[in-house]
């Protein structure tokens, strides 16, 4: 089963109300806020980072980069950088630009920025550059249980 398989089933499982779209590939976040019709703002970034040696997944709004110092001060850690191209095929089984913001998917811990949350709808692709999905913050958060963080 798909990433995009598995994801569709859980929020159908749980029922979610969602919308899932197929689309050209993309490759910014820029072009997926284009075909999608949302903002950068609602784009739900996914990261997959090595913090203290250990796989970790950062969520944050597209439109925004990631701070690492505020980072690394809010959950006391000492070494953060991005994976490589390599180690995030390694650890997700798929490639940057398709990662959907759910960690407990590839069993990495999920933290999310607040300011994701000033939506009430966010989008992302969804272990897929060519497929999307759209949904409500609120469902994710109660899906996800991601750490939190500014």
């Amino acid at each position: 089963m798909t990433v995009n398989q598995r994801i569709i089933e859980l929020l159908d499982e749980q029922k979610i109300i969602y919308r899932s779209l197929e689309h050209a590939p993309t490759k910014t976040c820029a072009d997926a806020a284009n075909i999608r019709g949302t903002t950068l703002e609602q784009g739900a970034k996914a990261l997959v980072c090595i913090a203290d040696k250990k796989p970790v997944m950062i969520v944050l709004p597209c439109s925004q980069k990631l701070d690492t110092k505020t980072f690394k001060l809010a959950f006391k850690v000492k070494d953060l950088r991005f994976a490589t191209p390599e180690e995030v095929t390694q650890i997700t089984g798929l490639v940057i630009g398709s990662i959907p913001p759910f960690g407990s998917l590839f069993e990495l811990p999920t933290y999310l920025n607040t300011a994701l949350g000033k939506n009430t709808q966010i989008a992302f692709n969804a272990g897929d550059v060519s497929r999307s999905v759209i949904m409500n913050f609120a469902d994710f958060v109660s899906l996800e249980h991601p750490q939190v963080f500014e």
